[in-house]
């Protein structure tokens, strides 16, 4: 046994236990993993220190509580991220019915138009709506109507709603709806184009 340490006012104490047991089949692994769990050092915990006076208040005494684990218990859970919305392939817009309109007989559209600024959607449908008043006595007129007179000038049909110019140009009064749902270019719309637009109804200069 060793001796103790100089200055130091308890003495060591040593315990050593023999363990003799008879085992059963099986029980072996069990017996071991016991005796292992036994001989691991314990883990640190965080205790709580309190100081407090005592009766007279001339010392002090320090008192150490039940140890408590700062761990707390949490419950991890899994969150699948949301897997990216696809996009739905975007549909072609339906092209209107095409309109049976004599669009060669004097005065063509080709001829009426010619001289004409036809650099937007609106002032082409203007073009196509006055012709077809003034040269086809078509007043109504509904998006197959233009949609018509697009494909037969070669201008550009790739319009997702053929309706929405003749809504603008309704909003900007240069066209009235009818109780039949078409529309029909009034007096203001007439004169934008003979006037704003340029050339004769001819194709003159």
């Amino acid at each position: 046994m060793a001796k103790s340490s100089v200055g130091t006012k308890a003495p060591s104490r040593i315990r050593f236990v023999m363990v003799e047991a008879e085992l059963g089949d099986g029980d072996i692994g069990q017996i071991t993993q016991a005796i292992q769990n036994a001989l691991r050092p314990p883990q640190p915990v965080a205790t709580k220190r309190i100081t407090a006076p005592l009766g007279n208040g001339n010392g002090e005494q320090h008192v150490e509580i039940e140890p408590f684990d700062e761990e707390e218990d949490v419950e991890t859970v899994d969150v699948a991220p949301n897997p990216p919305r696809q996009r739905a392939p975007r549909k072609a817009p339906k092209a209107p019915d095409v309109v049976d309109i004599d669009m060669n007989a004097e005065v063509s559209l080709a001829a009426f138009a010619a001289g004409k600024d036809a650099g937007s959607q609106h002032k082409k449908y203007m073009i196509a709506a006055a012709w077809l008043k003034e040269c086809r006595g078509i007043s109504a007129v509904g998006a197959g109507h233009i949609y018509t007179c697009f494909r037969s000038m070669n201008w550009s049909a790739n319009i997702p709603d053929f309706w929405q110019p003749l809504r603008d140009l309704k909003a900007k009064k240069y066209f009235v709806k009818n109780d039949a749902g078409d529309y029909e270019i009034n007096h203001l719309g007439l004169d934008y184009v003979k006037k704003k637009l340029g050339g004769g109804r001819d194709g003159a200069e």
